[in-house]
């Protein structure tokens, strides 16, 4: 019989994963399945060994990467994943546990930004977090204020429906995008978020280039599984500028009695019709997308 948890852990050197390991097997029990993804020295694997964990030399890049060759080898029937600096409150696993064995959830996200210790995140990268969030809870209508969270939690049921699917420079928004978009109910708990006490952030060189990506992925989901607000949303801006290029038109032939603005009444018609061929566009798309959505859940 397996586990009936396993947690997956991404590293590069972190010290602070030695002391994570016993607070999460104190929270969920020792027969907690905790998998270590590494790519560190072989001397600092060797030191994980020592703590019963199973431990996996990461040869890909990114965290995503990591998350998601920790979770291809969990037995758990939930699985979750953390950060291996120990800044993300644990109990914040056990809360999403709760969730996704009561049924509320298929994915659940921890919500740093209800309790941030001062000094454990920059106003920038606050301000970052909070815009890409927004961007993915209007695109996937889940309210989520953090989808840069670095601790997460998926019944292992819903993550079969991604096993096979290669992880894009997104982070943690990666698993939420794609289950999202899978039509999975995606929820949050809130945590509290430390400061880091060991070393430096090794997620990315460049947190500005990495929110870019993120962004880039959100919209060009926008574009594959919600149409209708991309193509939509063109088509009624289009329509507008249109409607008040006509009605320019309509008042110069009130006040005149003559149409002496051809050109503009011609390009103010041509507004209006492609705004209309973006919108009917847009709603046709969207319903083959739901059909598609539909599919994948039975898959």
């Amino acid at each position: 019989m397996g586990p009936r948890i396993s947690v997956v852990i991404p590293t590069i050197e972190e010290e602070s994963v030695f002391e994570l390991i016993g607070s999460i097997r104190k929270l969920l029990g020792e027969g907690t399945e905790i998998i270590i993804v590494d790519k560190s020295s072989e001397a600092y694997r060797i030191r994980l060994r020592k703590t019963g964990a199973t431990v996996i030399r990461q040869l890909s890049r990114g965290v995503e990467n990591a998350v998601m060759e920790g979770l291809q080898k969990a037995r758990g029937d939930v699985l979750a994943s953390i950060d291996g600096d120990a800044t993300h409150d644990v109990s914040g696993i056990a809360d999403g546990v709760r969730l996704i064995e009561e049924g509320k959830a298929d994915l659940v996200l921890g919500n740093r930004m209800h309790s941030l210790e001062k000094g454990s995140m920059s106003p920038y990268l606050v301000f970052g977090n909070t815009v890409l969030s927004r961007m993915f809870s209007s695109l996937y209508k889940a309210k989520v204020d953090d989808v840069l969270t670095g601790l997460f939690v998926v019944s292992k049921k819903t993550f079969e429906s991604i096993r096979s699917v290669d992880p894009y420079r997104a982070g943690i928004a990666f698993f939420a995008i794609e289950l999202a978009r899978r039509g999975y109910k995606v929820r949050q708990v809130d945590i509290r978020y430390y400061k880091r006490r060991h070393g430096e952030s090794k997620l990315t060189k460049s947190k500005l280039a990495y929110g870019v990506n993120v962004a880039s992925h959100l919209v060009r989901q926008l574009r594959d599984y919600s149409p209708m607000l991309l193509f939509g949303g063109i088509g009624i801006v289009i329509i507008i500028i249109g409607l008040v290029l006509g009605i320019g038109v309509l008042i110069q032939f009130a006040q005149n009695g003559t149409f002496s603005l051809t050109g503009r009444a011609l390009l103010a018609f041509l507004l209006v019709v492609v705004g209309m061929l973006f919108f009917v566009a847009g709603m046709i798309l969207d319903v083959l997308v739901e059909i598609e959505k539909k599919l994948m859940k039975m898959q």
